[in-house]
């Protein structure tokens, strides 16, 4: 067998760069995947980086606790409070015990010793690569959880996120949100879970759907989703480009529960919207522009015909009078 060669500080600041630049609307997802193609190394660094990043962010407060120097001077600058990126203390010493700090306890995440817990408490998406070829996009106030050595096993925890799967016939990735698992081979397809509800959209390729209370998967094609709830579910048709469309910043709905839609205004609109049972059952379709996220409900109140009732941090969506 030959040996993998070892990765070089080069690497590791070549991953740290892709790290920072698929954090942009703009990102180059072809020169990234280029990359990863070039050399077995580039993966495994992009993976470290990636998961040190998450642990720092996950640990902060720890981390400040740790590193703070005695005080010296009184000052209200809080740079850990900060997103950090490890290209802000990044040296050759760093580089070096890259691994160490990957594995130390204090910066374990997840809610076991083969998960990793992914959050984005942000107010744009972010993009992560698991070990598998998945690529993986987070909406805002979304938190997916990773399980296995090739991240085989997916939790969307809450929120939406998208997922890009290299092809790949000798796995098969498992996504599970609530109630429902999707297995898949790959694909491309966005998963949310939000309001009680449960919905799949698939832009490319094939999933297969395992639902509560029936024994056979469904199977989901391209153009189409899968709406549900504890309840039950409902299939449909999707235009492609409705799927994960939260990324090019619109919410775009085809046939989609009133409930789910005002849960997915709530991450980006930062206050709660509650559905009266008057009109819970009302179903939405159209688009909505999400900007900073405070016209979302006006939006949906004038192409919907419903009323709204703020107070306070809360709007409550009834029916109009």
């Amino acid at each position: 067998m030959t040996a993998r060669p070892a990765m070089n500080e080069q690497v590791l600041d070549q991953a740290i760069a892709w790290q920072a630049a698929l954090e942009q609307d703009d990102a180059d997802w072809d020169g990234y995947l280029a990359w990863l193609e070039t050399d077995p190394r580039h993966r495994d660094a992009y993976d470290s980086i990636a998961l040190l990043d998450a642990a720092i962010l996950d640990n902060r407060d720890r981390i400040k606790l740790l590193l703070a120097p005695a005080p010296v001077v009184e000052t209200t600058a809080d740079p850990i409070s900060r997103r950090w990126r490890p290209r802000m203390f990044w040296t050759g010493a760093i580089a070096a015990s890259l691994a160490m700090l990957v594995a130390a306890p204090v910066l374990r995440s997840g809610f076991g010793p083969d998960s990793t817990t992914y959050d984005n408490d942000g107010t744009t998406t972010r993009n992560l690569a698991l070990a598998n070829g998945t690529n993986v996009i987070l909406a805002p106030a979304s938190r997916i959880i990773v399980t296995g050595k090739d991240a085989t096993a997916i939790e969307l925890a809450r929120g939406e996120a998208y997922f890009d799967v290299r092809h790949d016939p000798g796995r098969t990735l498992t996504v599970s949100a609530g109630n429902y698992r999707i297995s898949d081979i790959g694909t491309q397809f966005s998963v949310n879970l939000a309001g009680g509800n449960f919905r799949v959209g698939v832009a490319e390729g094939t999933v297969s759907v395992k639902a509560p209370n029936r024994d056979e998967p469904v199977r989901l094609d391209s153009g189409h989703q899968l709406v549900g709830s504890d309840r039950g579910f409902t299939l449909g048709p999707v235009e492609t480009t409705q799927v994960g469309s939260w990324r090019s910043g619109r919410l775009s709905y085809t046939d989609a529960p009133l409930t789910l839609v005002a849960a997915d205004i709530t991450r980006y609109s930062g206050k709660a919207i509650v559905v009266d049972p008057s009109v819970e059952k009302k179903h939405f379709s159209g688009s909505l522009v999400i900007g900073d996220g405070s016209r979302l409900v006006g939006d949906l109140v004038g192409v919907m015909g419903v009323d709204a009732q703020p107070a306070g941090e809360t709007v409550r969506i009834s029916a109009a009078r």
